[in-house]
């Protein structure tokens, strides 16, 4: 039978508790949750009770917030998994700060990065970046790569080390050049190894300069080696078992043919683009400082509201007119004859239009005035 998780669960507003369950249903877990509702009752539970992990909000009641109660517990009980989620409404905080403290923070929402915070707090890290796989690093765009004149040199290659096949494919998986390696699925090696080229991003600064990199995987009918070609390509060959001295020949000749296409990105080859990072607001509020600026802050611009829309008024509804329309009903005068314009405007000539009011007799000046026609 499957262990229980024990999970503590510290939270004044009360809704952790429920993201909590549901996350722990989601995974298939059994679980047992003790909700506390104060920083100080859950020291003295971490002190009391060995507990797999806890999960306490930011932003909690008492004099102190989720991260200053994780650096209590853990010097309490070292060891301690600890998950730190923020709300909504609180204020994010700096990086430093999480640097401080050994605990997981989720910034709101937090969506599948709180379960997977759950599965490492439960499992370890470890165990679950190896069921995840190679997670692919963005490292901005990939540079351009002569495809003709790397195809030939990646064919000397083969010669010289006696490989029955090769390929030269990007961080992404695309392969790029393929050369006889019908043996093998060419995607999946690439969609494989890959996104691993791309983490010597990381391993470089560790170990001094860019490094070289060179993968080997020993199988019963074929020998696979995978050179990289800066960061952003490499390249692979395929060697039939039973050839003898095929490592020898790859460190040798194999890394002279990735020097060679190295030399056709130049520096684009190193050259990578680091992924953009928002900067965080403090926490609190910074302390005043006692010394002067250096420069003379700028006066934020003065932003105007913007005036208010008019109102929207409803269309009148219209009823349909049923049947023919009778202008005499209608204007009580019959529908003038279309003839009777065709000289109306002839030679630039003044006439005199006959306007007539609702009962059908001409319409006076007063009439007019009255009815706004005439102006002011």
């Amino acid at each position: 039978m499957a262990s229980i998780h024990r999970i503590m669960v510290i939270d004044t507003r009360a809704h952790l508790s429920d993201l909590v369950r549901a996350a722990m249903s989601m995974l298939g877990r059994r679980y047992a949750i003790y909700e506390v509702p104060s920083p100080e009752s859950a020291l003295d539970e971490i002190a009391r009770v060995d507990f797999d992990l806890v999960v306490t909000a930011l932003a909690l009641d008492g004099g102190m917030n989720g991260l200053e109660l994780a650096k209590r517990a853990i010097r309490e009980r070292a060891g301690l998994a600890i998950v730190v989620v923020a709300a909504e409404n609180d204020a994010a905080i700096e990086l430093e700060q999480l640097q401080e403290v050994p605990v997981q923070f989720m910034p709101y929402p937090p969506g599948e990065k709180f379960v997977r915070a759950l599965r490492v707090g439960l499992d370890g890290a470890d165990v679950v970046e190896a069921a995840e796989g190679p997670v692919e690093v963005d490292l901005g765009p990939i540079p351009t790569l002569d495809v003709d004149k790397a195809r030939g040199i990646l064919v000397n290659t083969m010669r010289d080390a006696g490989a029955i096949g090769g390929l030269i494919a990007d961080r992404t998986g695309r392969v790029v050049v393929d050369e006889r390696t019908g043996y093998i699925d060419k995607s999946l090696i690439a969609a494989v190894l890959g996104p691993t080229f791309a983490h010597a991003t990381k391993i470089g600064p560790q170990i001094g300069g860019q490094g070289w990199s060179l993968k080997f995987y020993d199988g019963n009918r074929y020998d696979l080696f995978a050179l990289a070609l800066g960061y952003h390509y490499f390249a692979a060959f395929l060697f039939d078992d039973t050839k003898t001295g095929a490592f020898g020949a790859m460190t040798r000749f194999g890394r002279q043919g990735a020097e060679e296409i190295i030399k056709l990105l130049g520096d684009s080859a190193w050259t990578f683009e680091q992924p953009a990072t928002l900067p965080t607001p403090a926490l609190s509020s910074p302390r005043p400082s006692s010394r002067p600026p250096k420069h003379a802050t700028q006066p934020l611009p003065k932003i105007e509201a913007a005036p208010t829309p008019p109102p929207v008024l409803d269309e009148p509804i219209l009823e349909p007119v049923v049947g023919e329309l009778d202008f005499d009903l209608l204007f009580g005068q019959a529908a003038p004859d279309d003839s009777s314009f065709d000289d109306l405007f002839e030679n630039n000539q003044p006439s005199d239009l006959n306007i007539g009011n609702i009962h059908g007799d001409k319409m006076s000046f007063e009439e007019a005035q009255n009815m706004g026609l005439l102006g002011d």
